[in-house]
């Protein structure tokens, strides 16, 4: 049987996941330890008037991942400016 084939975004991470740990995931794109949540998007969301919250999964089993945000990269080009 063939691989299939995964198309895997820009800024892409590859994450290793622990069975039955929660993880939360940045969507805001301010988190000083991306991929995951530091909780900035509190002051985002109370700044710009948004609705940020993260992403939270619990696998059951081990697992890897590759997790990616667009707001991660606009984030970044915007420090890079």
């Amino acid at each position: 049987m063939a691989e299939e084939k995964i198309d895997i975004p820009e800024g892409a991470i590859k994450i290793k996941l622990e069975s039955k740990r929660k993880y939360s995931f940045c969507t805001c794109g301010h988190s000083k330890k991306i991929p995951y949540c530091d909780e900035s998007h509190k002051k985002v969301n109370e700044e710009q008037g948004t609705s940020y919250k993260p992403f939270k999964i619990i696998p059951e089993q081990d697992s890897s991942i590759w997790i990616s945000s667009s707001n991660w990269i606009e984030q970044k080009n915007k420090k890079i400016k």
